[in-house]
């Protein structure tokens, strides 16, 4: 069978994609014990995540996207796209609790909670630096506002790097919704003891 790419480059002024590889998001969380209900200026938190991909699904995406161009139906927007947390594979496989046993089975892409991506050329990548191998961990998710991520990416403090090809795309959607999708149990199922 022959070798298929796993990347492709982004493509600039486009909508954003399921399965995009964003670098250098800024959140912006608001300092708790600042909250006031007569107090109307907040303050804020930014937190810098180096490395994020692009959850939303691309039918939302696309219709948003329309929609800020055209502004002409403002029922498509969307408040905000899911991205999911991403580290260098290095940082996750560093971790204490990460041991040898363990990583196996996020690099073979049996652990149900991590993506493991691998190394990601220059030549299918947008700012044609290449990027290294990469972890999406499944219980970090956020989401930002639409409008303040595009403008994150007018600015030129974002991003748009590279985006999952199909069908390790579909193969990336498939694992992170199961992980969404799991059912906490009362308690685990145990098989009857022999003799």
């Amino acid at each position: 069978m022959k070798k298929q790419a796993i990347y492709q480059s982004s493509i600039k002024n486009t909508p954003f994609r399921q399965g995009e590889i964003l670098t250098d998001i800024f959140q912006y969380y608001p300092i708790a014990n600042e909250i006031e209900l007569d107090n109307t200026e907040l303050s804020f938190v930014n937190i810098l995540h180096p490395y994020v991909i692009v959850v939303t699904q691309d039918c939302d995406l696309d219709w948003d996207y329309q929609a800020r161009i055209s502004d002409n139906r403002p029922d498509k927007l969307l408040n905000s796209i899911i991205l999911c947390e991403v580290a260098t594979a290095q940082e996750v496989r560093g971790t204490a609790e990460m041991n040898s046993k363990e990583w196996n089975l996020v690099s073979s892409q049996r652990h149900e909670r991590y993506y493991f991506f691998e190394k990601i050329p220059k030549e299918f990548e947008l700012e044609k630096e290449g990027l290294p191998e990469l972890t999406a961990d499944f219980k970090r998710i956020f989401g930002i506002e639409a409008a303040i991520l595009y403008r994150q990416l007018e600015l030129g403090m974002a991003k748009r790097r590279s985006v999952l090809s199909s069908p390790y795309l579909e193969h990336f959607s498939r694992r992170y919704h199961s992980f969404q999708g799991r059912v906490a149990l009362p308690y685990q199922y145990e098989s009857a003891k022999e003799g």
